[in-house]
């Protein structure tokens, strides 16, 4: 029997069952059956999916089909992190992230509170799940590592490991317990936010422009998706476009017909550390609280490793203590318990549909108030004209006598979490009389020109950031402030922005330098002369074929050291001019060394390149004499609004020799949107392509548009879907069967 037919009445076959099962079962979830027929997946130029389906539950079916079909491999790599079995499937560099999700205890709360879910946001997540099912059972060439198959409950887990891996920073102890954290990169990760008014725009309405930067490899990497629900029976139909990581059931920022938002990351204080004191020698886990004791909870896990000779079973003890699982240990008595805020409250699905289907500012207000967000500064803009920015989280309030940047007394009940703070006391701007706003994970007190919050308006503890003025924010003040009357195709090349801040604000001065360097030690100024001369010469701006932003880079990263934030200066540097121009001199040295020249166009050296299924940035391993395109975004510490983090140069002989750049992490999604009472359009793209198979022309189609700064037109009314399909099929219908053949 030929393949495809098999295939084809086994698919049939399951569907039968499934239906079968669902009309015995009045209360069953939905499945695969009841939702193919119900969505339909159109495929545009760039193999984009356009999901419409007829109501909520087939659309977010479709979604989950999509995902697997794009990319299956990293679908499941971020569930195996959510169901704590990493280092099962990836080795040791995955314990941290499963010690974690142990102590955090994810899985069983997960399918112990999944139960507790209203029914609608159980029947959505059964129906994402049921779709990268559905596409397991219509394609059984692709083989799971580990899940054979999804479960409803593995979403609320996935929802919190993701947020656990992500926020655990908030605790203090990031640098040696943050998830497989690479400090060249990930502290990188970022985002900017701009918005400006119909004052500022030709047409008379609101831009936004979303800009994350996120790692292009590992779970935090982004989609773009297009979801549209006609609504069913008994709900109203929405549209909407935007990008969100791979295993979400909804993308997590973007745009419907009437308003849009973009997300970038903040440090509000969601996350502390209780020092826990256990001072009876006579019970163990009795700790200290009050004037009494309470009883912490301890027991044992298993963690199973893939070593090079196979598995290996590794024991581990876990206490908990009232305040959260204990994370360290001090000394033999002493421990610190962490919480964080909302990590088991929130029910992000729920509140994420909200904002989906909301038709204005009110609206998404009110479906933010739940707080349901942990972090994640909020830039809007919407058809009537507002314009907005929230610092958001999910703060809790304190008692301000203690010191909350620090671990707090355990033993004080004093020291217990007091409830969260409500929508209407963060910091937040809205319609700012400047006409635009920005945020580059940079204060809430410095968005726009006037009318800023105050610091002295909110509590210490809410705010980390509030004292970051990055260069990339200064560099966005620049830009917007000079915005005026700008059209849209405009406002897209602004997001293409690649002038160096530091190199404007900063190579003036080493020319008064220079000279006092001539008359102090003529020798050395002669060094430095050309190197120097080239960057004066130079107009601060990176592009393909320009030497000097190369220089320029290599010298930044020897005085301000190659990871993030990077704008202070090193030490040995600091009120040391003579060094400094030394080190422009051992700058160009190295470009020689590893280039043959000093005068490298940036565009022949840093490069993007795709390489598929790897679990995380340390793991990717790029070839110089591989396929490649420039990559010409430059270092946020530098003041570069187009954000670009890459690979080092290496040369490490009969090991490994990488001398090009690779990008790595920044821009991860890049969308211009305008919005009109007539309807909103927008422009964008992913840094490499939708599909993660290197055999499909999605694979890398994109990477042109990131090396030639453009964007493409987004198709997001269904009239622009069918006029640009280039196929079109329900979930399953792409696998085609074939008739068997006589005998």
């Amino acid at each position: 029997m030929h393949t495809t037919f098999r295939i084809f009445l086994s698919a049939l076959c399951v569907l039968c069952a499934q239906a079968f099962t669902a009309a015995a079962e009045p209360n069953a979830l939905p499945t695969a059956a009841e939702l193919a027929p119900h969505v339909t997946i159109h495929r545009d130029e760039f193999g984009l999916a356009h999901v419409i389906g007829d109501d909520d539950e087939a659309t977010i079916f479709g979604y989950g089909y999509v995902q697997a079909e794009d990319y299956f491999w990293q679908v499941e790599d971020v569930y195996i992190l959510a169901l704590g079995r990493y280092s099962e499937v990836h080795g040791p560099q995955g314990i941290n992230s499963d010690l974690l999700n142990r102590a955090f205890e994810i899985v069983p709360r997960s399918q112990r509170d999944f139960a507790a879910l209203d029914r609608k946001s159980q029947r959505l997540y059964a129906a994402f799940v049921a779709g990268i099912n559905h596409f397991l059972a219509m394609h059984p060439e692709v083989k799971p590592r580990l899940i054979e198959r999804f479960e409803p409950w593995h979403v609320l887990a996935y929802f919190r490991q993701v947020a656990l891996e992500l926020s655990f920073r908030f605790t203090g102890l990031s640098d040696e317990f943050l998830p497989r954290r690479n400090p060249q990169i990930w502290a990188a990760t970022g985002s900017n936010g701009w918005v400006v008014n119909g004052a500022r725009s030709a047409s008379g309405h609101p831009l936004l422009m979303a800009s994350p930067h996120m790692p292009w490899f590992g779970f935090t990497q982004l989609m773009e998706s297009h979801l549209q629900s006609k609504g069913g029976v008994d709900g109203a139909p929405w549209n909407f476009i935007g990008a969100g990581f791979y295993g979400s059931p909804t993308p997590a920022m973007g745009h419907n017909d009437r308003l849009g938002w973009t997300l970038v990351t903040n440090r509000p204080d969601i996350a502390d550390l209780w020092r826990v004191k256990f001072s009876d020698p006579q019970q163990p886990l009795a700790y200290e609280y009050g004037s009494d004791y309470r009883q912490a909870e301890e027991w044992t896990e298993t963690i199973r490793v893939r070593k090079s000779t196979g598995l290996e079973d590794r024991r581990h003890l876990f206490r908990k203590t009232h305040h959260g699982p204990i994370v360290q240990r001090e000394d033999d008595k002493t421990m610190l318990a962490a919480r964080i805020s909302g990590l088991f409250e929130a029910v992000p699905m729920r509140q994420a549909l909200g904002m989906m289907r909301a038709k204005n500012q009110a609206e998404f207000r009110t479906a933010l108030a739940p707080m349901q967000m942990l972090f994640m500064n909020i830039v809007y803009a919407d058809a009537d004209g507002n314009s907005w920015f929230l610092y958001n989280g999910r703060i809790p309030r304190r008692n301000p006598r203690f010191d909350w940047s620090q671990p707090v007394d355990g033993a004080d009940p004093a020291a217990e979490w007091l409830g969260v703070h409500e929508l209407e006391e963060l910091p937040q701007v809205s319609n700012p009389g400047a006409g635009f706003l920005q945020n580059c994970n940079s204060t809430p007190f410095q968005v726009t020109d006037g009318g800023n919050p105050q610091p002295q308006d909110f509590p210490k503890y809410m705010v980390g950031d509030g004292e970051v003025r990055n260069r990339r924010s200064l560099r966005s003040l620049e830009l917007l402030r000079g915005v005026n009357k700008i059209t849209f195709a405009d406002w897209q090349r602004l997001a293409f922005d690649t002038e160096v801040y530091w190199a404007r604000q900063e190579l003036p001065k080493y020319a008064a330098e220079l000279e006092k360097l001539k008359a102090a030690d003529p020798k050395a100024a002669e060094q430095v002369r050309p190197y120097l001369e080239h960057l004066l010469a130079w107009d601060g701006r990176i592009t393909a074929d320009s030497t000097a932003a190369t220089l320029c880079t290599a010298w930044y990263e020897l005085l301000y050291g190659p990871s993030y934030p990077g704008e202070t200066m090193r030490a040995q540097f600091v009120d040391k001019p003579e060094k400094q121009l030394a080190a422009l001199v051992r700058a160009a040295e190295g470009l020689v060394d590893f280039h043959g020249d000093w005068k490298v166009p940036y565009g022949e050296l840093y490069r993007s390149q795709r390489t598929s299924r790897v679990a995380d940035l340390t793991d990717a391993r790029f070839v110089d004499g591989g396929p490649s395109l420039p990559c010409i975004g430059g270092h946020g510490p530098m003041g570069v609004a187009l954000t670009q983090y890459y690979s080092p140069s290496i040369d490490i002989p009969l090991v490994i020799s990488q001398r090009k750049r690779y990008g790595m992490a920044g821009v991860s999604y890049l969308a211009a949107w305008e919005f009109a009472p007539e309807g909103v359009r927008g422009a964008s793209l992913v840094p490499f392509g939708v599909s993660g198979d290197p055999r499909s022309p999605h694979y890398f189609d994109q990477a042109k548009l990131l090396a030639e700064q453009r964007l493409k037109t987004e198709r997001f009314t269904e009239a622009q879907v069918l006029r640009h399909a280039v196929r079109s099929y329900r979930p399953g219908e792409e696998v085609t069967p074939a008739m068997p053949k006589a005998d």
